[in-house]
Parts: C-alpha cells; sequence; structure tokens
C-alpha cells in the first residue's frame, strides 16, 4: 500500500450521510470579500484542486450546498476558498466552525490499485491465518505512515497501513487480511 493512496485521516464521522466526506473545518474569515480559511482534516490530501461543489454542515442548521469559486493554499493546513453567494467578511465569519464535506463521487478519480482510506472504515479485519481482529473504526496518521484503528468490542488494535502488514483489501466484500507480523497483536 502506498501512503500517497491515502485520502485524509478519516474516522467514521469523516463519512456521513448522504454520502459526504469531510475535507475540514471553516476556521473564519479571510479577507474583505467573503473569502473563507478551511483547516484542512489532512493537509496532504488534494481533494480540493480545483473547484467543483462543497457542503456546509453546521448544528442546528443542516447541510448546505455550495459552488466552490476559487482555491489558494495559505500554507501547508490551510486554504483560502471562496464560496458562491458569500461576499462579506461578516457571511464569511457566520460559518466558522461549519464542517467542509464533498460527495463522495466528485472525489478525484483514483488509479488502478489504489483507493481511499475512508473506505476502508466498517472492513472486517483478519489474519492470513483466518483469525477475526476486528473491525476498522477509524484511519490516522502518525507521522510515519497510517494506521489503521481495529476495534472488537474492548479490543483496540492499531494496524499500520504499510505493505509487509496489510496483505489484501477487498473494498467490495468490506474485508482486509493482515500479516501479523511479531509484537503487532501482543
Amino acid at each position: 500500500m502506498d501512503p500517497a493512496n491515502r485520502f485524509s485521516t478519516l474516522d467514521s464521522s469523516n463519512v456521513a450521510h448522504g454520502g459526504l466526506v469531510r475535507i475540514g473545518y471553516i476556521a473564519g474569515a479571510h479577507g474583505l470579500k467573503g473569502a473563507l480559511r478551511l483547516r484542512l482534516d489532512d493537509p496532504d490530501a488534494a481533494t480540493l484542486e480545483s473547484p467543483g461543489r462543497a457542503f456546509l454542515t453546521r448544528p442546528g442548521s443542516g447541510t448546505r450546498e455550495y459552488r466552490l469559486n476559487a482555491i489558494t493554499r495559505l500554507n501547508r493546513t490551510m486554504l483560502r476558498i471562496m464560496l458562491e453567494g458569500i461576499a462579506t467578511p461578516e457571511a464569511a465569519d457566520a460559518l466558522r466552525g461549519a464542517i467542509l464535506a464533498v460527495a463522495a463521487e466528485d472525489l478525484p478519480a483514483l488509479a488502478r490499485g489504489e483507493f481511499y482510506y475512508f473506505e476502508t472504515i466498517g472492513c472486517t479485519v483478519t489474519t492470513t491465518g483466518g483469525d477475526r481482529i476486528g473491525v476498522v473504526e477509524e484511519v490516522f496518521s502518525n507521522g510515519a505512515n497510517d494506521v489503521l484503528v481495529v476495534r472488537d468490542g474492548a479490543r483496540e488494535t492499531l494496524i499500520p497501513a504499510i505493505a509487509d502488514v496489510v496483505r489484501t483489501l477487498d473494498l467490495k466484500g468490506r474485508q482486509i487480511v493482515i500479516e501479523a507480523l511479531p509484537g503487532l497483536l501482543d
């Protein structure tokens, strides 16, 4: 598995009802023309490379679709975005804290053999010997690689998402088979 194939450090809350995938949250206004500062959940993801649709979710307000008109990288973790209909700093600041998501069907196409890590959420994990480890509930990065958080009741196992460990990945069948290297399951 190539770390470049990961989408973001997603947990089960990132894949919302209606096929929306969380990208980050609005950190506040940027400038005087209604631009927004978007703090990315995964700074390395290239999901918002071009304008398109975006969905903002605010507690108590539901989810609203916007046209994403412009995107500029401010730094490694922050983008400056312009949404259609948001033209003042007051309107932009009112969206502070909103979650920004994109439709799963709008995600960039992947090359053969690639996948988005959020697709692993809910997959059952077993060893090459057939022992059940649990179900993937989260994915996070530890700096060196991404890690699948697999839970079975109160038991939690951290599985590095690397080729030496993950042997097969069947997203349609919702199954991941791992090689249990020494010490991995202790």
